[in-house]
């Protein structure tokens, strides 16, 4: 089955949390589900950054909404794929805490304005690579439902090399173009990490999925190459992916 598209022309990540076995905490066909919050996530709530209510635009299994809410925080998590959100509910059960996962368009936030203190991308705005358009929409409807003074973290792929790894991703400038424009100032632009678990069977799955994008297997040749080198040198196919770390502050 080919990978769906949605009426943005990105993809439509449906098909792969559909395929991928829900009984599985942390399903190896897809390589950014640890089967928990990631490290920076929980850095950000061990120093006291993330307040109020809590956005989790792009949530997937809902692993960040469910971290959250373990601490004491209001938190909602949205996403397009309602597999997704199937899963993070099941995933929220198991761990015992409430979250408001709706099944929705994260980059237009209908019906949620002035509501957010607090939103962390996780890894979805950079899903809207080539398509800057796209960005734009999704951070003013970010500043729509955020409240004065809100604050937005944000982890994306970069362009960096992290022990080999070189993925495609995002230039810093696209932050500096994209969300000063959309009213949001820029505290701090650096760099982290962000884990995944890439196996053969990963590039496998996600290569089938993404059928219908005839230029995606090229643009991931390069990374497939540079994991097939570092291989031996992993545990458990664990890899850390050069991130962005982008600190932005909500103006009125």
């Amino acid at each position: 089955m080919g990978r769906e598209r949605n009426h943005n022309g990105q993809p439509d990540f449906e098909a792969l949390y559909r395929d991928a076995s829900p009984e599985q905490d942390a399903p190896e066909l897809i390589p950014w589900d640890i089967g928990g919050p990631q490290p920076v996530v929980q850095q950000l709530v061990a120093y006291g950054a993330v307040r109020g209510e809590v956005l989790d635009p792009g949530t997937g299994p809902g692993h960040h909404a469910i971290y959250y809410a373990s601490k004491g925080y209001s938190a909602t998590g949205i996403d397009a794929s309602p597999a997704a959100i199937e899963r993070a509910e099941r995933n929220a059960e198991r761990a015992g805490v409430r979250v408001d996962f709706k099944v929705a368009d994260a980059t237009r936030l209908e019906g949620l304005e002035d509501r957010f203190d607090t939103v962390v991308d996780s890894a979805f705005y950079h899903v809207f690579l080539d398509d800057e358009q796209t960005q734009t929409q999704y951070a003013q409807a970010l500043h729509r439902a955020t409240k004065p003074g809100a604050r937005l973290f944000m982890f994306e792929f970069g362009r960096h090399n992290v022990n080999g790894l070189q993925p495609e991703g995002l230039p810093a400038e696209n932050f500096d173009r994209v969300l000063p424009a959309a009213g949001w100032r820029i505290d701090h632009l650096g760099i982290t990490t962000y884990q995944a678990t890439f196996s053969p069977e990963t590039f496998t799955h996600l290569t089938k999925e993404m059928s219908g994008d005839s230029g995606w297997a090229e643009r991931m040749k390069p990374m497939q190459e540079q994991l097939q080198i570092i291989a031996p040198l992993l545990k458990n196919n664990r890899v850390h992916l050069p991130v962005w770390a982008v600190t932005a502050t909500r103006l009125d």
